[in-house]
């Protein structure tokens, strides 16, 4: 509509009068509105209409490249790092360096020009915010990759987005006093003043234009469409009703699960309701992204910082920079209640993190954390969730995640977080049937897609029920580019179970022979397909830990001399996998007690050779089971007399380990688990050994597989227990 300067544009760019400056922060307004439309298609499952959309702005002269860039770049991001597949990865990193650089090219020209688009900031603040979301979401991509090499690069990208964010923070505080002080001494601003339009009789308030307008602009019928049109876009973008689907309040639910769907009024509400009242109507477009993008980033970079290795951690200490979670945290949910792309974001950041499939905050760490004086704190207003809401949000993070079922209502990612949230909850059947309610082949991203049927293959052999599981696996072979051997291995483990359920007459099947030839098969064959479908080329760390599993069942075979391959394997691999996806927690008491029976029941030559490495992992998962059933001491007692004394020991005082390799993961991990141990037994009494024991399984340290996942769900619990000391 109106022909202004294109922030893409290489020319020099001449000083603008008012009027231009108007018409350039109108259809800046527009293009971000455009942009977050785009996005909330893809997190819609609509990602072809949201691209669709990008093109059309691009393919428009005068349209913002830099926002369109991110956008696209963060629809990229979010495809990649839901199925961790190498050449989507690349694609996203392309892009964002891209964002990155338009970024700071329209920082500058803002600057230069004056153009101010916020009330509250200077000129270019929001391409501050383009520019640390583009680095920091391209950091992440480089920390994923696994690649030394990258992990080296991301550190300095993660250094800009912090400084960057520094800056952009400092900006805020001054403007917060300078609003407060303004409000405190009763003068107006013309320079932070609405725009006015009059419209016959009426006004119309335009808050996207910060400032006074000329009488000739309050009369120009077209500036005034403009600004009515990005209304409407922000209004009903508020109210979920922007993507083709009714406004989310006809949607929203105050219970988790299919039956709280069922019971939804039929009658349909038309008017653009916003589904709570932390979402701020009078609040402009480019304000609000600053907001939710700076809440956003800082949230997560302190996170993801505070949950980096301790060796990593030393190394950002010392170039300047410190993640408290606490912090981060609050700040992801603060962005949480943005209704845009930053606030769903976050809800998925914090869903992970507290519900996700490796949960850094065990359940059973229900350590209270201590409450800290906020009042000296000069945003201590702000501060709306204390230690102990932010360790367990409970209600809050599950209202959270219905808005957001809410508002995209064709999404399976948004379904698959809700499933998540009932196996988290111990709802397992719930979670399988909420899963079975939508026709996964129409899901349209495939990466979600693949998550939905990996997870739901998850939280079938909590329930044991293998043959379903297997099928799931297995049907990921064609879809998923991820890791067709860990994929290959997980089926042989569920006919292998399936075969040993059948064997113990727990289970009736006339498919006895067919498990036992599958099992064979799919364990002994998986490491065949090592290296073909790998990430970045080097192979993941489930990929390392199947490699060394079915070795030792070969090596165990050779050793005993059995002719059925079946009879070398000891403790059965598929509780090792469930211990990995946090299923001792989510097991009702039922399948926690067959978990126990097959651990300690089923005989086989391998078992019978009572191996101190199998009894070492038998004894781990038995002693874990036994917890979960109320059974604690009983539990303790096996950690104590039959786990830890192969590895360590404390001699005059001094812990000594001994370096194991049969079972890497194992050696930490039961360190950890007797930190859990004491708490269980002894409360907050306990809490000094409580830490003791997990700086022990800290001090195990070592390059081993899923070191990663072991070595995060170690630091959560060490922060845990600091806050609470």
């Amino acid at each position: 509509m109106f022909k202004v300067f294109g922030f893409g544009a290489k020319e020099e760019i001449p000083e603008l009068s008012q009027e231009e400056k108007t018409k350039a922060i109108l259809k800046q307004a527009h293009d971000f509105e455009q942009a977050l439309r785009a996005m909330d298609y893809v997190l819609d499952d609509n990602a072809d209409e949201g691209l669709a959309l990008l093109d059309e702005s691009d393919a428009k002269e005068a349209s913002d490249q830099t926002i369109n860039a991110l956008a696209r770049g963060v629809i990229e991001f979010l495809e990649a790092t839901l199925g961790f597949e190498a050449e989507e990865m690349k694609k996203a990193s392309a892009t964002l360096a891209k964002a990155e650089a338009l970024s700071l090219k329209s920082r500058e020209r803002a600057q230069k020009i004056g153009l101010k688009s916020s009330s509250l900031y200077p000129p270019g603040t929001v391409y501050a915010v383009t520019y640390t979301e583009s680095c920091l979401l391209h950091a992440l991509l480089m920390i994923f990759s696994e690649s030394m090499m990258e992990a080296a690069k991301a550190i300095l990208k993660l250094r800009k987005s912090y400084y960057m964010l520094q800056e952009i923070l400092e900006t805020i505080k001054a403007a917060n006093k300078a609003k407060k002080l303004k409000i405190t001494s009763g003068s107006e601003d013309k320079e932070s003043t609405p725009a006015t339009f009059i419209t016959g009789g009426d006004a119309f308030n335009s808050v996207d234009i910060p400032y006074e307008l000329t009488p000739e602009e309050q009369k120009d019928k077209d500036l005034l469409q403009f600004a009515e049109q990005i209304h409407s876009m922000r209004t009903k973008r508020l109210s979920g009703a922007h993507i083709g689907n009714s406004p989310a309040i006809n949607r929203l639910r105050g219970e988790l699960g299919l039956q709280a769907m069922e019971d939804l009024p039929e009658e349909e509400i038309t008017d653009h309701k916003v589904l709570s009242d932390d979402i701020d109507l009078s609040q402009a477009t480019i304000d609000e992204f600053v907001h939710s993008g700076v809440n956003l980033c800082f949230g997560i970079l302190q996170v993801v910082i505070s949950l980096l290795p301790p060796a990593i951690g030393a190394v950002l200490s010392v170039v300047g920079f410190r993640g408290s979670r606490e912090e981060g945290l609050r700040l992801v949910w603060k962005a949480t209640k943005q209704r845009n792309v930053h606030g769903c974001i976050g809800l998925l950041a914090l869903m992970f993190y507290y519900d996700g499939p490796f949960q850094f905050t065990d359940d059973d760490f229900d350590i209270p954390a201590a409450v800290k004086d906020s009042s000296n704190s000069e945003d201590s207003e702000d501060e709306e969730m204390d230690g102990p809401t932010l360790l367990h949000p409970g209600k809050i993070l599950e209202d959270a995640l219905l808005q957001s079922r809410a508002l995209f209502p064709n999404s399976a990612l948004w379904l698959l977080n809700e499933a998540r949230m009932l196996s988290g909850k111990g709802r397992l059947e719930e979670a399988v049937a909420l899963m079975d309610s939508i026709d996964v082949s129409k899901i349209r991203m495939r990466q979600v897609k693949s998550l939905m049927i990996f997870d739901r293959a998850i939280t079938l052999i909590h329930l044991h029920q293998y043959d379903r599981a297997a099928e799931d696996i297995l049907s990921l072979l064609d879809i998923s580019d991820w890791s067709h051997a860990f994929y290959t291995y997980f089926a042989g483990c569920c006919y292998l179970e399936n075969w040993r359920m059948c064997e113990m007459g727990l289970m009736k099947s006339d498919k006895k022979d067919e498990y036992q030839k599958k099992a064979e098969e799919l364990i002994f064959t998986s490491v065949n397909l090592l290296g073909k479908k790998t990430f970045k080329s080097k192979n993941l760390p489930l990929d390392r830990f199947i490699l060394r599993k079915v070795e030792q069942f070969k090596a165990k075979k050779e050793e005993l001399g059995v002719e059925n391959p079946l009879d070398g394997i000891a403790t059965s691999p598929v509780h090792e996998i469930a211990y990995f996806y946090n299923g001792y927690n989510r097991m009702s008491e039922e399948h926690l007690e067959l978990t126990k029976k097959m651990l300690t029941e089923y005989r086989n030559p391998a078992i019978e050779a009572l191996d101190s490495d199998q009894e070492l992992i038998k004894d781990l998962l038995v002693s874990l089971t036994l917890r979960r059933l109320g059974h604690i001491q009983e539990g303790c007692d096996i950690l104590d007399e039959k786990v830890l004394p192969k590895f360590f020991s404390i001699q005059n005082g001094k812990v000594k380990y001994i370096k194991k390799t049969e079972d890497p993961w194992a050696y930490p991990t039961a360190l950890y688990e007797r930190a859990l141990f004491t708490w269980k037994l002894e409360g907050m009494d306990g809490l000094p050994e409580s830490k003791e024991w997990l700086l022990r399984a800290q001090g195990y340290a070592d390059d081993y597989e899923l070191s990663t996942r072991v070595g995060m769900k170690i630091k959560a619990a060490i922060d845990r227990v600091d806050h609470s000391l």
